[in-house]
Parts: C-alpha cells; sequence; structure tokens
C-alpha cells in the first residue's frame, strides 16, 4: 500500500510502512490523522498543515537528543520500517515535495488516496 498525493502537476507516493511519522506529526482533525487530513484542502490550507507538522517532528527530534548523541538517528530508528520499504528521511522529502506543490498551488485542492 502507498499514499497516493496529487495537488496541481504534483502527483507522487510514497509507502504506507512510514505511515506512523505521518500521524504522529499531523494529528486527527476531520479523518484519522496523517497524510489523510490533507485530503480536500486547498493548496494553503496544507501549507498551514504541513508546516505545523515540520514544527512538530522537529521537536520530536529534539526530545530524542540525548547528551552524547544527537536525536536524528534515534528518530530515524523510530520511524524507519523494519522492512527496508520506505525510510523516514524519504518521507520527510516526501513531506517537502508535497509542502512545495502546495506553496505552488495556493488554490488547488489536494487530493489524498
Amino acid at each position: 500500500m502507498s499514499y497516493d498525493v496529487s495537488i496541481g502537476s504534483f502527483d507522487g507516493n510514497y509507502t504506507w510502512n512510514v505511515s506512523a511519522l505521518f500521524v504522529d506529526h499531523i494529528p486527527a482533525n476531520r479523518f484519522s490523522g496523517g497524510l489523510n487530513e490533507l485530503d480536500g484542502l486547498t493548496g494553503r490550507q496544507a501549507v498551514e498543515v504541513l508546516s505545523e507538522a515540520f514544527s512538530r517532528i522537529h521537536a520530536t527530534k529534539v526530545n530524542l537528543w540525548k547528551r552524547t548523541t544527537v536525536g536524528e538517528a534515534d528518530f530515524c530508528a523510530k520511524y524507519d520500517p523494519p522492512n527496508g520499504w520506505g525510510s523516514t528521511v524519504g518521507a520527510l522529502i516526501f513531506l517537502a515535495q508535497i509542502l512545495a506543490a502546495c506553496a505552488a498551488n495556493p488554490r488547488k485542492k489536494v487530493r489524498v488516496s
């Protein structure tokens, strides 16, 4: 399974195996949380949701920081799927691509399936 996301000329997908990252940082509002929350929003509305998600992601990374290590390794370990399909870094890049597409298409609707 994968998430298929489109807005404007952007049409991308990413594996569902990293859904915990999306659900943990995009809280349930209209649906069950995660990327599904973007479905039907305008690009402008989705930019706000995604900006908040990146703030939450940063806070999680900081919270995982230990005195002797930076938080990125623990952050990736928390969200990298054990089956190796997808990665935390890939999911973050996918979120950034969606954010850029939404910023470029503020009046168009996001579709997530």
